[in-house]
């Protein structure tokens, strides 16, 4: 058995009383405490700087006060992100507070039999993303960042599973899922703006950003679509899930130059969306340096 430092079970100790007082306050109030929580702290924090200087300089157009006003709404949608943590299963299964748009495209997906990748960013309520999962069931995985503590991440992990839909960690373990889903119908569901430091130079607010090729490349050897897809958080505490049309795969015979152009269309839908919401997407990645 794997020693556990001691530091490690402190936070796990920490997690498990704060999802347990999320639990007793309710989901609503679960969510309204988290954001609080999330925008007393997070200002304080070395990477609200890091945050600043990013979205000063990819959204040079906004007032230095519409920049601190973004910057507040963005921890709040992170608090209430996580203060939504155990309720995430309700949240999947409610109809009433959460609106699919784009159905059509999965439905188009599920009759194809083939293989898909359904792709967002650290943006809004973006454990959303998980509803494509669950509408897929068995055939879809999603691949997600785990936790640097492993008891913290077996507790997550005990919170997020499902019997319909299994999630996969990055790493080569994710690789492999990856390409097993490519080559047997399989749909990959994953959140792929962060940076990876041997990725692929590409623009992303006009500036180059590290950016992970195995979704373009898989693409275009393998002919599978790619599904852009967006969570938000509307007004009256609902959510929307949207999924948009595959993007289209170039094909001049290149395969250098269609995988950068397939990237390049990636982040530049990342980055309309993000324009449009600046609050939503989480600022504090380390995306360019």
């Amino acid at each position: 058995m794997t020693k556990v430092s001691l530091k490690y079970r402190l936070e796990w100790i920490a997690v498990r009383i704060l999802m347990a007082i999320f639990r007793l306050l309710g989901r609503k109030n679960a969510a309204s405490f988290g954001g609080w929580l999330a925008r007393k702290i997070g200002p304080r924090l070395g990477v609200h700087r890091v945050a600043r200087e990013n979205m000063t300089t990819a959204l040079p157009h906004l007032t230095g006060r519409e920049v601190e006003e973004n910057l507040m709404r963005m921890w709040e949608n992170l608090g209430r992100n996580v203060g939504e943590i155990p309720f995430n299963r309700d949240i999947l299964s409610d109809t009433e507070t959460v609106e699919i748009v784009g159905e059509e495209y999965l439905n188009a997906y599920s009759d194809s039999g083939k293989s898909a990748f359904f792709i967002t960013a650290h943006y809004g309520p973006w454990e959303l993303v998980a509803l494509v999962g669950r509408r897929l069931g068995a055939r879809a995985t999603g691949i997600y960042r785990a936790a640097n503590n492993p008891l913290v991440e077996d507790f997550f992990q005990e919170m997020r599973a499902d019997p319909n839909y299994s999630f996969v960690p990055k790493g080569n373990e994710g690789a492999r899922t990856i390409l097993k889903a490519a080559r047997n119908g399989g749909a990959i569901v994953l959140l792929n703006d962060q940076k990876l430091n041997n990725g692929l130079a590409v623009p992303f607010f006009g500036r180059d950003a590290m950016t992970a090729p195995a979704v373009a490349e898989i693409s275009y050897k393998m002919d599978v679509p790619i599904y852009p897809m967006r969570a938000e958080r509307l007004e009256g505490g609902r959510r929307r899930l949207t999924i948009y049309p595959a993007l289209d795969v170039p094909k001049t015979g290149d395969k250098a130059t269609d995988v950068y152009a397939l990237l390049k269309a990636i982040n530049e839908t990342y980055e309309l969306w993000i324009t449009e919401r600046p609050d939503h997407w989480f600022w504090v990645h380390n995306r360019w340096s």
